[in-house]
């Protein structure tokens, strides 16, 4: 079925992990393996979130892998069976063309589904992601796959509200990335929801708040600081939200917002 000097044909088949090893001992000239979308495909194999949808396994004329190796790394990683399409019989030189498209986003996919602020929505979706996986610095390369974005949506349809206050937030105070505003908004609503508000309100207009107040504080250093530095790293916005957050519930005053570059985002309170 696989090597088919008859001309291409396209098959659906139950592809099992001892197969795909097999189809993977001809992976010969193919691009270097990235184990982390190695790793996004298993995970969505063991959630039962991989769809039959159209994607194929293609080889040539004779059983080379032209397409498909993350794939099959993935079955055989995952140890479980996978429904796809195998296309077979197929010329060496097509595979210069294949993978040539752009590959859809979740805020594409969020998009396609009529959700509204859908690139917010999903740019929140993936730091709560990365947040629930333990990584409080934001630097390991992996992220949530399509799948488990709207797993994580479904559960937490609340994100939703995050990404409006995140986007109103922004309009009247621009100098913190809607991410890491609708993250906070996230994180410090499931604490509590009416202080939660009352923060956001005043981080956009700065009104109400007397000297050595923390929002006050918080303003004042990520303005300063992207003035002299043009660019913030995103998890130092992320902490010094939290930071400020903090100051707020235990009621201390904070004149100056100093955090650590290289330490973790701290735990709001």
């Amino acid at each position: 079925m696989l090597a088919n000097s008859n001309g291409p044909s396209a098959h659906i088949i139950e592809l099992h992990p001892q197969l795909a090893g097999r189809v993977l001992r001809r992976n010969t000239k193919n691009r270097n393996v990235r184990a982390a979308t190695v790793e996004d495909y298993v995970r969505d194999i063991q959630a039962n979130t991989w769809p039959l949808n159209g994607e194929a396994i293609k080889v040539d004329v004779q059983g080379n892998v032209l397409d498909g190796q993350h794939r099959l790394h993935a079955v055989v990683k995952a140890n479980e069976p996978v429904t796809t399409f195998i296309v077979g019989g197929l010329p060496p030189e097509t595979q210069a063309t294949m993978d040539s498209g752009l590959r859809r986003t979740t805020a594409d996919a969020l998009s396609l589904a009529d959700e509204p602020n859908a690139t917010t929505v999903a740019a929140i979706l993936r730091k709560v992601w990365t947040w629930q996986q333990g990584d409080r610095k934001f630097t390991r390369r992996i992220s949530p796959t399509t799948a488990e974005s709207k797993a994580l949506l479904a559960k937490h349809p609340e994100i939703r509200r995050s990404a409006e206050i995140a986007l109103r937030t922004r309009a009247a105070f621009p100098h913190i990335p809607q991410s890491a505003l609708g993250t906070a908004h996230f994180l410090f609503n499931a604490i509590d929801p009416s202080q939660c508000a009352w923060f956001f309100q005043r981080l956009g207009d700065g009104v109400e708040l007397s000297s050595g107040h923390p929002i006050l504080a918080l303003r004042a250093r990520v303005t300063s600081e992207r003035a002299k530095e043009g660019q913030i790293l995103w998890a130092r916005h992320l902490a010094y939200l939290v930071s400020a957050w903090n100051a707020v519930r235990e009621d201390r005053p904070l004149t100056r917002l100093v955090v650590h570059p290289e330490a973790p985002v701290p735990n709001p309170k």
